[in-house]
């Protein structure tokens, strides 16, 4: 029954679709001319909205981004990684937002919202700090919200430009541990590897590809000379000082391993505050 209310929504303000776009995953995609209600699914894409002023657009989010502003309490139904059907279609939204993360099957997982009308929207997911421009530029084209998109554009970019301004000093060797069971970071060609180096750091590990888990062997080869932890993962510090193995590390012997603001994962322009903050570390060092 739903579903063919929902139906018979769409049907009555078909004639509003006049824009087409192509999103992340290269399909095309309809989008009303007035946007009122927007799901987002994951906390980058929800961070922008809300840095634009835009918060009260959204009447749904992830889980992760429930905390994000007082705004949104109430209004995390949806897991991360996967797109929940029933929900969203209850919420009935002119448009969802998301990205690969929350595809679990694929473009499949796109199929049903095609079939009923749901716009769904998936943003490319940034791999650079530059990148986090083109999300900006897409959620302000997609919620005819230009002025708003601008203005934070020019705002995040003046800010990056501003922290990674003076990167003269020595580099010292990084290392950041994502997880530590399995152990988990970085190498190169990703997000956080490029706030790693654009705050003055170098990557341990960008002689290897993506998303890794090393051998403690292979850390200890490396010597990083500071690690840093996500604040959300401060058991993993308690770990990395316990290991008998490490104690001759330079991080570990000279005590250099910091917390991180917990947003550095999220490509989005709340980052910035984890770049200052492994600058500051780097940079006085």
């Amino acid at each position: 029954m739903l579903k063919k209310i929902f139906l018979l929504n769409v049907f009555l303000v078909a004639i509003t679709y006049s824009k087409v776009y192509i999103d992340g995953v290269g399909r095309e995609i309809s989008v009303p001319e007035k946007i009122e209600r927007v799901i987002s699914t994951v906390p980058s894409n929800t961070e922008i909205i809300i840095d634009m002023g835009l918060v009260d657009m959204l009447v749904g989010v992830d889980i992760y981004s429930e905390k994000l502003s007082d705004k949104l309490s109430g209004k995390g139904i949806l897991n991360t990684d996967r797109l929940n059907e029933e929900k969203i279609i209850e919420l009935m939204p002119d448009l969802v937002i998301t990205s690969k993360h929350s595809l679990s099957k694929g473009k499949e997982s796109l199929k049903v919202f095609d079939e009923i009308g749901i716009p769904v929207y998936v943003i490319e997911n940034p791999k650079t700090l530059k990148a986090v421009e083109n999300s900006i530029d897409e959620i302000g084209k997609l919620l005819n919200k230009k002025y708003e998109s601008e203005k934070l554009k020019k705002d995040y970019i003046e800010k990056l430009k501003n922290i990674t301004l003076d990167n003269n000093f020595k580099k010292k060797r990084v290392y950041f541990e994502i997880l530590n069971n399995p152990i988990y970071t970085t190498g190169n060609k990703t997000f956080l590897n490029d706030v790693l180096e654009k705050a003055g750091g170098e990557n341990i590990f960008s002689d290897e590809e993506g998303w890794i888990s090393p051998t403690l062997e292979k850390i200890i080869e490396k010597n990083p000379q500071i690690i840093f932890v996500g604040e959300d993962r401060k058991e993993v510090v308690n770990d990395i000082k316990t290991r008998k193995e490490w104690k001759d590390i330079d991080a570990v012997k000279n005590q250099k391993i910091y917390f991180v603001d917990e947003g550095i994962n999220r490509p989005s322009t709340r980052v910035l505050k984890s770049l200052e903050q492994i600058k500051e570390v780097l940079s006085n060092d």
